[in-house]
């Protein structure tokens, strides 16, 4: 078992990536091209201003689908954690920790895993991995 585990292991980027980069382009996918979505401009509630839902929704589609690929790898992940951050200061803060709750539990995961492919690197199976010299 050991074995396979250091097989493995080099890999852990890349299945972050796939985690993350599945979740964010569903989302953002949904948000910018879901009915009534408006391209990214009406998925939200009133109150948040249109600029606000397309940078969003555009964000998570454009963001999820660059780290799906390895592709400014890191520079999507930030993106990703300023798209949480804000959902927890604006929406699933003030419900507390429990995602039964509603609560930012999800969102602490997302950052959880963003971080972690800042530390890490894209991995072997990446464009940056390709393109650019990771250490």
């Amino acid at each position: 078992m050991k074995a396979v585990c250091e097989k493995l292991k080099p890999y852990a980027p890349f299945f972050l990536r796939v985690g993350l980069g599945v979740v964010f382009a569903f989302h953002g996918y949904g948000k910018v091209f879901g009915a009534e979505a408006g391209m990214g401009a009406s998925w939200g509630p009133p109150e948040m201003p249109a600029i606000v839902q397309i940078l969003v929704a555009w964000g998570e589609l454009i963001g999820g689908v660059a780290i799906l690929l390895g592709f400014l790898t890191c520079l999507a992940s930030a993106g990703i954690i300023v798209i949480m951050v804000g959902a927890i200061v604006t929406v699933h803060g003030a419900n507390g920790f429990s995602m039964m709750n509603q609560g930012y539990e999800y969102n602490f995961v997302l950052i959880c895993m963003s971080l972690a492919l800042i530390a890490t690197g894209s991995g072997p199976l990446s464009i940056d991995g390709k393109c650019c010299k990771q250490d």
